[in-house]
């Protein structure tokens, strides 16, 4: 057996826009580890790196972060914990990555050192110099298994304009470089996400641009987007279209700040393959009790959360699954609800597409249809909110400013949006229905 070891060394940004070291990330033939550094695991004012790591009080939370078993620590299958599996990209743009790497698009280690200096959030990985050996705290945990680690086992350092971006449309990291957006970007972290269309969907910029333009006409807190030509963009590859979506991101700040921040399925601990979670009413109940007990902002958060969950419905976004909602932490601590992002109506696309095509979708679609005022108490009541009356007052208030609202702005988007929204909104919905 190899009985050599790979590590990185992680580290989180602080909004001081000093960079902490955290601990080390390893691995030693399937086994993959997190180790936190001892000054990390005694600071009661460490910087929070996922809540699946805070426990209910202080000892707790020691007691996970120094666990020798614990699965959001270790896997033996050769798999990433959680929190840092849903930090990697999908499809495409994981095959893309893993080209860039040399690496296979199943080898999670790898790919995360591929892209270790632009992750999501304030969270950055790279190799140590082997010359320096094996850590103390990553040979304890291994050699305490009584697991033979004989020497440091070399990794690359990361690609240099290699990104890693959660998701499965093809997208592209990029920083602003006068009015041009540059995807080399010489090391730096990008501040922007260039989304693109597919050869299936020709109308995927436009469809989530009027998504965008919906929410802010609801007075929704959005990430900043925009459709962007084809030539303003220096894109790596000859890509045959001529829209992209620029969407600034929100965990970048002025001058390359990084703002932590994590995905509901890091937070509940969702591999990405489980992303659309068990049921709608016991996840996002699930989501209402973090907000309601852990935000900096709770009434804010709850409130912007169903406000949002309603517009969803109505505009068909059948793909609001655990991936496309987040917290982040503007402090490195506190969470909030982050702004919207990817909302896409995707029952605009099921026409153009085979019957068997999206099928997860379409069941979503069903169930939201039928979803009504009282399955909307009811999930308020499983998440424990106090006064659930008042938002389902706000929600009705939302189903009326839509219904006057987006008809106009529809008329610029496209057809295939314009019909299956209108059709939502004209009661196609149990939440619409007379």
């Amino acid at each position: 057996m190899n009985t050599s070891i790979k590590y990185l060394r992680m580290y989180l940004h602080l909004p001081t826009r000093e960079k902490r070291a955290i601990g080390y990330l390893s691995q030693y033939g399937d086994i993959l580890r997190v180790s936190f550094d001892e000054g990390y695991v005694n600071d009661p004012a460490r910087p929070l790196l996922s809540l699946s790591y805070q426990g209910v009080d202080e000892a707790s939370t020691r007691e996970i972060l120094t666990s020798m078993r614990d699965a959001r620590l270790v896997r033996n299958d050769g798999r990433l914990p959680v929190f840092f599996q849903n930090l990697l990209p999908e499809g495409h743009n994981r095959e893309r990555l893993a080209r860039e790497r040399g690496c296979a698009p199943d080898d999670e280690f790898e790919l995360l050192a591929a892209a270790g200096h632009d992750l999501m959030g304030a969270l950055e990985v790279e190799p140590v110099a082997a010359e320096l050996g094996v850590p103390d705290t990553v040979r304890h945990w291994h050699t305490a298994l009584g697991l033979d680690v004989l020497e440091p086992g070399f990794v690359e350092m990361p690609v240099e304009d290699a990104a890693s971006l959660p998701g499965a449309v093809t997208k592209f990291s990029a920083v602003q470089d006068g009015r041009r957006y540059a995807v080399k970007r010489r090391g730096q972290a990008g501040s922007y996400i260039l989304k693109l269309p597919s050869t299936r969907h020709g109308d995927l910029v436009e469809n989530e641009f009027t998504c965008y333009r919906l929410c802010a006409a609801l007075d929704l807190d959005c990430a900043a987007a925009s459709v962007i030509s084809r030539a303003d963009a220096d894109l790596p590859e000859n890509l045959p279209f001529d829209h992209i979506l620029a969407v600034a991101r929100f965990d970048r700040g002025p001058s390359g700040l990084r703002i932590h921040m994590e995905e509901f399925a890091q937070v509940l601990q969702y591999e990405p393959r489980h992303k659309y979670g068990k049921d709608l009413n016991t996840d996002y109940a699930a989501m209402l009790r973090v907000l309601d007990r852990l935000s900096g902002r709770p009434v804010q958060d709850i409130r912007s959360f169903i406000e949002r969950l309603v517009a969803y419905m109505l505009m068909g976004n059948t793909d609001a699954h655990l991936k496309n909602w987040a917290l982040v932490y503007p402090d490195g601590t506190t969470p909030h609800l982050a702004p919207v992002y990817d909302p896409v109506c995707v029952t605009a696309l099921f026409d153009s597409v085979a019957q068997t095509d999206y099928g997860i979708n379409r069941a979503i679609d069903q169930r939201v249809r039928q979803f009504s005022w009282n399955d909307l108490e009811a999930l308020l009541v499983m998440a424990q909110v106090l006064r659930p009356g008042r938002y389902l007052t706000l929600a009705k208030q939302v189903v009326r400013r839509a219904q006057a609202d987006w008809p106009a702005l529809l008329k610029s988007g496209p057809p295939s949006v314009q019909r299956a929204v209108l059709d939502r909104l004209n009661g196609g919905l149990a939440l619409t229905a007379a």
